[in-house]
């Protein structure tokens, strides 16, 4: 395996390690409940098992960034500007993703604080990042004839936008499941992540298209 798909292969390892942070927080922190509590309080500053929690999102951080700039470097090679802008919005959702939970984690505070205004001004910026980024990858990926990956690209941010949108209105309403809300809106992005590294590695350049 060559260096490009050795680094391509980082977004599968990345979102392993995402998953895998969120389910031990689940089951280690007693008390939480992921229907109703957002994933960044696994991680916040004073919980139970935060180092735990965090070791695993700075995996998933270090290989997304690599998978990410890497992911741009071969778009600017091989494909057409509305992919190149896509995957550079990905590189961007990938330095959010370290400001968001690496400089500025949420605390246990239940007030509103300095630190917490800005980690979740970064955290809406990074649920609608993807959202622009998907949709160009689906239109730069329909031009460059990769039609498999322009289909996965349309559908996330179609799931993404979905989510997203029930999640406001589920906080406008006072419906108890934003955790739930959350997760599947992340763990759609996660998904097509894991499916387009996984592309790129085990198929071959024809049957991407």
């Amino acid at each position: 395996m060559g260096l490009q798909k050795r680094l391509l292969s980082l977004g599968m390892i990345g979102a392993i390690s995402f998953f895998l942070s969120d389910v031990l927080g689940c089951i280690l922190v007693q008390g939480y409940n992921p229907i109703t509590s957002y994933i960044s309080v696994l991680s916040a500053d004073g919980t139970p098992y935060s180092g735990v929690m965090r070791t695993f999102i700075m995996i998933y951080q270090v290989c997304f960034l690599l998978f990410s700039i890497t992911l741009c470097i071969k778009s600017f090679k091989e494909y057409c500007p509305y992919t190149r802008v896509g995957s550079i919005l990905l590189f961007g959702v990938a330095c959010l993703s370290v400001f968001t939970f690496g400089v500025f984690p949420m605390t246990v505070e239940s007030a509103i604080n300095p630190q917490n205004m800005i980690h979740l001004i970064l955290a809406i910026t990074i649920i609608t990042l993807p959202i622009l980024a998907l949709f160009l990858l689906s239109l730069g990926y329909k031009k460059d004839q990769r039609s498999i990956l322009a289909r996965a690209s349309f559908i996330a941010a179609i799931l993404i936008l979905f989510f997203d949108l029930s999640h406001l209105f589920a906080i406008k309403n006072g419906w108890d499941i934003l955790g739930l809300l959350q997760r599947l809106s992340v763990y759609s992005f996660h998904a097509f992540t894991f499916f387009l590294s996984w592309i790129y590695v085990r198929k071959t350049r024809r049957t991407v298209h």
